[in-house]
């Protein structure tokens, strides 16, 4: 079973709900509001905090896959310069956190597509 974290950043408040904004991203849709993100920044600490993982060569399809050392744990990041989405297949929950934690470290909430729910940033 998998489970997807999304994130993206915003520069203001929007009309529109969480969900349509994961739709429309999902869908391969720009969306006006949303802010460019780093994206081979974020990528690159990805990568520092599990060294294991691979990236994809093709600029067209980027991907980051990762494979943890039991053998079931694993996730694929896939990225826009507007989003980032992690599809997580049994992952331990500190795995999840640390991805969590880089993304707010790009100021990116997390959106949890099974919930509906889009969190905040907190302050440390």
């Amino acid at each position: 079973m998998s489970y997807e974290l999304v994130f993206w950043r915003q520069e203001a408040m929007m009309a529109m709900s969480a969900r349509e904004i994961f739709e429309l991203l999902r869908a391969g849709q720009r969306i006006d509001g949303l802010s460019k993100l780093p994206v081979d920044d974020f990528a690159q600490r990805v990568l520092e905090m599990f060294p294991d993982a691979l990236r994809s060569s093709n600029a067209a399809a980027p991907w980051i896959e990762w494979r943890g050392p039991n053998g079931e744990d694993s996730f694929q990041m896939t990225w826009t310069d507007q989003h980032v989405l992690v599809d997580c297949r049994h992952v331990a929950l500190n795995d999840v956190n640390t991805l969590v934690d880089i993304a707010k470290s790009f100021g990116c909430p997390l959106y949890d597509p099974q919930t509906g729910e889009r969190f905040r940033l907190t302050s440390p």
